[in-house]
């Protein structure tokens, strides 16, 4: 098995994003730390091949199918096995990112058969979609500032904390990006190789119990 990764971006700019970041920034507290929020779709494509041809063939379906990238809205960057997932302050990116997806994704499988089926290509075994946040924090004290002084008494955070805060919706000052009841996710501090992320995700999936 090859595991490949595409990470695809809108060119312009993007209003979900910038409607989460103000979100966060006006609504729920996160001014101190929150400096900007960016996000990319994440596919995960898992090969009956060799690592070689698994590359080959996830940039064949990008050039030659619209099915995940749009070449006038979109940029994207493909992963190939054993290479890194795109990490560290590159195209908006910061060495912190947030992975979410839903437990249940009703846009892979019609994907899946279009793949297998239009295009033939039946070494296609495994996809996934996933949603990549990208926080940037500030760094002249933001990151670990308490919040004490308007009545939230965590006291100090790393960065890590402060993203797995803003995650699950627990409160309406407390977690934005994802719905715990539908939705999986995990924090990703360093940079990963596409299986690495792909069995990272099935490790969360078995103790969520799906």
């Amino acid at each position: 098995m090859s595991v490949t990764g595409l990470c695809v971006r809108p060119i312009g700019s993007d209003l979900v994003a910038l409607s989460a970041l103000d979100t966060l920034v006006r609504k729920m507290g996160y001014a101190d730390w929150l400096l900007s929020l960016s996000r990319e779709e994440l596919w995960i494509l898992n090969f009956d091949l060799d690592d070689g041809e698994a590359g080959e063939v996830t940039e064949m379906l990008i050039k030659r199918t619209g099915i995940f990238v749009n070449p006038n809205t979109h940029i994207h960057t493909v992963v190939r096995t054993g290479e890194l997932m795109p990490h560290g302050i590159q195209c908006g990116r910061e060495g912190l990112s947030i992975a979410v997806w839903p437990q249940e994704d009703s846009q892979v499988r019609p994907v899946a058969v279009a793949v297998r089926e239009r295009m033939g290509v039946e070494s296609l075994k495994e996809l996934r979609r996933l949603i990549l946040w990208w926080p940037r924090f500030a760094q002249d004290g933001g990151v670990g500032r308490s919040r004490t002084n308007r009545g939230d008494h965590r006291g100090y955070m790393s960065a890590a904390q402060i993203a797995e805060s803003m995650v699950a919706t627990r409160s309406r000052q407390e977690g934005l990006l994802a719905n715990p009841h539908y939705q999986c996710w995990c924090i990703i501090e360093r940079g990963l190789k596409p299986h690495e992320l792909l069995r990272t995700i099935v490790e969360i999936e078995v103790v969520c119990g799906m």
